[in-house]
């Protein structure tokens, strides 16, 4: 039997091993999405940015996301939101992420909405399926979101999260 510092896979009840068949099968959907645009029509983007406090906690998110080149881009990202300790009875530990979601945009500004998977089912993302929704500005090379990740109340405990994120494009 595994101790509680064994690595994840050793664990027979964590949620990464429990769901990874599911997590595959949506990581193989937001690659065939992006698969079925030219290569030179991906674009990659690095992003950063503050989280909202809980009980006056902050913390910060990083991302990285692969858009096809579409009008309206689908978007695969992989994210950590990290932990949060000081807020009393809020514990959440870093949060790690991967989301499909799709662009609809209009001149220069952008809405967003998808489904995303987490490693974590706490206090603030109950739940390890969630939906990101944002809202945002492309610049170019730059964008700028609000965006929020919550399981919109579907299970259990529901805070979510909401966070600005400055991405950059590669």
């Amino acid at each position: 039997m595994a101790g509680p510092n064994a690595p994840w896979h050793q664990k027979k009840n964590h949620p990464v091993r429990r769901h990874f068949p599911f997590v595959l099968l949506f990581a193989l959907l937001g690659l065939s999405a992006l698969a079925s645009a030219p290569a030179a029509a991906l674009e990659f983007e690095l992003g950063a940015g503050p989280v909202d406090e809980i009980d006056g906690d902050g913390t910060w998110i990083a991302t990285a996301s692969w858009l096809t080149g579409q009008r309206h881009p689908w978007e695969l990202a992989v994210g950590m939101i990290g932990a949060r300790t000081q807020a009393q009875g809020v514990d959440t530990g870093d949060v790690y992420f991967v989301s499909v979601s799709r662009r609809l945009t209009w001149k220069r500004w952008f809405v967003q909405g998808g489904i995303a998977f987490t490693d974590s089912d706490n206090e603030v993302l109950s739940n390890h399926w969630q939906f990101r929704t944002g809202l945002g500005y492309d610049f170019g090379r730059f964008s700028l979101s609000v965006a929020h990740l919550s399981n919109a109340n579907t299970g259990g405990r529901n805070r979510g999260e909401t966070f600005a994120l400055l991405q950059v494009a590669f």
